[in-house]
């Protein structure tokens, strides 16, 4: 009674018959120092993929991927570019800012509190509404309402609110209406 691995396997109906000793001996290789076959390409039965070809499906794929990734990446930077050339040809032709300003008026921009420094003149202008700002490449410039609103059509990203904020926006802690300074 012979327990091996096969004749077990051949019991259950899981493996076929055994091969002709002969053809098995006719098949070993004379030396024992042979080259092991390289991979092969063909598809395993039933359709399914091999381990080299899925290994090489997802590589492909991850690389596609990656290169999808890099040209919408460099389509972005070419469109901010562009964007940025538009608003700062607007800003450089008409940029109010004044070396002799003194003034500090701070905005709320992007969650944080900014400042410009602003003349006397330019501060009731901006309170007013008659001026406004566009941030680029760092820098607050001031420019005219009307300067200001051609740079919001480009990108309202580029221009912050100088609104006072409404009274609403008391958020956690309001401030009551009895309230004399």
């Amino acid at each position: 009674m012979s327990n091996s691995l096969q004749d077990q396997l051949l019991a259950l109906g899981l493996a076929k018959d055994k091969p002709d000793r002969k053809s098995k001996a006719a098949r070993k290789p004379a030396s024992s120092h042979h080259k092991p076959r390289p991979a092969r390409k063909e598809k395993v039965p039933g359709g399914e993929l091999t381990l080299e070809q899925a290994y090489a499906l997802k590589k492909q794929d991850e690389k596609k991927q990656a290169d999808l990734a890099r040209k919408k990446k460099q389509e972005e930077d070419r469109r901010r570019k562009e964007l940025n050339n538009a608003i700062r040809e607007i800003v450089k032709a008409n940029r109010l800012n004044r070396v002799d300003a003194e003034i500090s008026r701070n905005f709320m921009f992007r969650g944080r509190i900014r400042k410009v420094h602003v003349t006397p003149e330019q501060l009731k202008a901006l309170n007013a509404g008659e001026m406004g700002i566009a941030y680029l490449s760092g820098g607050y410039h001031l420019l005219t309402k009307e300067h200001a609103d051609a740079v919001r059509r480009l990108s309202a990203d580029h221009v912050p609110d100088l609104s006072a904020g409404s009274e609403e926006d008391d958020g956690e802690f309001p401030i009551p209406d009895n309230l004399i300074w």
